[in-house]
């Protein structure tokens, strides 16, 4: 049996009284996800009070305000996001505190929603991104960029995690680990070295681990995901 307008009015403003908030602004959040889900989910007042609960509410109204003001810079259409897709991403953003991640959650939504975003969006992007630290999209940005900007540039070009150290003046560890962690993540690749020495028609490879590591194709596509199309 579908909920009156009456109940959901008294969800949204049980849910405004929990969180210090007003019933318009909980209305809007609703509205925002019914407007990104295509009103697959029913009551989107109670999503907010089941799934995001009160005091994760803050985060996600700001979630919305941001996603809402980049697409009306943006001047473009919008599209419907798979709840499969979107529903984590609203999860994971609104338990994150650090400001520089909160913004790239904000992108990788609106890209989502952006009807003219036409780079691969996989739903793996969430899980990498809820297991970044600051620092690590911090690389990943510098090092992607700058391999966007070489002309030269293949699947095999080569940076030098020692130079990362020098850029940034970060300890050479938490460089390491960072260069670590988007190994893992599948963005950056270890370096291979190959030539000089061979046996039979196989040249030896030298395995570099992060001290030289490349950009995966999967690494560029999320660096589009998660980022501005504006401030790229």
């Amino acid at each position: 049996m579908s909920e009156s307008n009456h109940d959901i009015g008294k969800q949204a403003k049980d849910i405004a009284e929990a969180a210090n908030t007003s019933v318009e602004t909980v209305k809007n959040l609703a509205s925002f996800l019914d407007g990104m889900f295509g009103n697959v989910v029913s009551n989107s007042v109670g999503l907010v009070g089941d799934k995001l609960a009160y005091y994760r509410l803050e985060k996600a109204i700001a979630l919305q305000q941001a996603v809402d003001q980049k697409l009306r810079e943006r001047g473009v259409a919008k599209r419907h996001v798979p709840v499969a897709f979107g529903l984590p991403i609203i999860e994971k953003a609104t338990v994150e505190e650090d400001p520089s991640l909160q913004e790239k959650w904000a992108n990788l939504l609106a890209n989502a929603r952006d009807a003219t975003y036409d780079r691969p969006l996989r739903r793996n992007f969430t899980s990498m991104l809820a297991d970044m630290e600051p620092i690590d999209s911090q690389i990943l940005d510098l090092i992607v960029r700058e391999h966007l900007a070489d002309k030269k540039r293949t699947d095999r070009t080569l940076f030098v995690r020692d130079k990362i150290v020098e850029h940034t003046s970060l300890p050479g560890g938490v460089v390491e680990n960072a260069v670590r962690n988007l190994i893992r993540l599948g963005l950056f690749k270890p370096g291979v070295v190959t030539g000089g020495v061979s046996i039979g028609d196989h040249s030896l490879s030298s395995y570099k681990d992060t001290e030289l590591f490349a950009v995966t194709g999967l690494g560029v596509d999320f660096f589009y995901a998660v980022n501005d199309s504006q401030e790229r």
